[in-house]
């Protein structure tokens, strides 16, 4: 995995210590630096990372930064994106988790009026261009920049959908047999009963974890969009990408445990890239929870020693 010092150090600004030693601490402490290459005046440099399938919350460049500052006993800058207030709605969009084993949590927020068109660096937490070109990501368009922006920052995947491709509101469920899914890639998917699928309330939008679909994506003419963070089961997730041969940077994140209580956060990131070229948001975030997916996530019993 690639990380940038300079985008490292926007967390934790208080750093006391050089690229080199920075990653020879990290590597004493399991999460390894392999290679480090300068990448110039003012920008700081590339780590090339080899980081284990067990530490997930490593694989960004938040739990990069939050290691470090526990080596260093330093205050790590909170994840804030304040958004605009609201216009009111007549309702809440409407989000159900029907299949409750699968999707412990969905999040959704709704905005208006946004343009797509390029990404840019609008605030320093949020320097996109600069990042995006420093680490070679292609910039596409701010709504996929702004979810490729959300798991480099802080490892949660998000999607977006156009808003006005959704009928009715959101069921996260398995996939009914026969349905079939074109999903982003342009592949149409006969899905498997087993496929934990995000629906509308008439037919499949994509395939929960792993990869959005073809008729509900964001287009240069979208101008309502559907901003969707949530939590799903790794084993489900895992087992869904590998019936469908497909391996993407959500997939590969949510197979190992995503971090229950990121979406809303990311959910904010994502929607300010958005709203950073106009717009505005409908309605408050709608926030869906299973009490038990919670329980054994967030709230599981600590780990304690043995009694000598």
């Amino acid at each position: 995995m690639k990380i940038l010092t300079k985008w490292l150090r926007s967390y934790l600004p208080d750093l006391p210590v050089d690229e080199a030693h920075l990653a020879e601490d990290l590597t004493l402490r399991g999460i390894a630096v392999e290679g480090i290459y300068d990448l110039g005046a003012g920008n700081g440099s590339l780590y090339e990372m080899d980081i284990t399938t067990n530490r997930v919350d490593a694989m960004n460049h938040y739990g990069v930064a939050r290691e470090a500052a526990a080596i260093y006993g330093l205050s790590l800058q909170p994840l804030e994106f304040p958004l605009p207030e609201p216009r009111p709605s007549g309702q809440p969009f409407p989000v159900r988790i029907e299949d409750e084993a699968g999707c412990g949590r969905f999040t959704a927020r709704v905005l208006r009026g946004i343009t797509i068109g390029e990404s840019r660096d609008w605030f320093p937490g949020a320097q996109v261009g600069t990042y995006f070109a420093l680490l070679e990501q292609k910039k596409i368009s701010n709504a996929v920049d702004a979810s490729n922006f959300a798991w480099l920052a802080m490892g949660q995947p998000t999607h977006a959908f156009d808003l006005d491709k959704i009928e009715g509101g959101i069921v996260v469920r398995r996939a009914r047999k026969g349905e079939k899914l074109k999903t982003l890639d342009g592949v149409e998917r006969l899905l498997d009963p087993e496929d934990l699928i995000v629906a509308d309330h008439s037919k499949p939008l994509g395939l929960a974890g792993v990869m959005g679909g073809w008729d509900s994506m964001i287009t240069p003419t979208t101008k309502n969009v559907l901003v969707e963070a949530a939590w799903f089961d790794p084993m489900i997730v895992r087992r869904t990408a590998r019936r469908h041969g497909l391996h993407t940077d959500a997939s590969h994140r949510f197979e190992r445990g995503a971090d229950f209580n990121a979406g809303p956060v990311a959910s904010a990131l994502v929607s300010s890239i958005l709203l950073a070229n106009g717009g505005w948001l409908e309605g408050d975030l709608v926030d869906a929870h299973v009490s038990a997916a919670e329980t054994r996530t967030v709230h599981r019993p600590a780990v304690r020693p043995c009694a000598q």
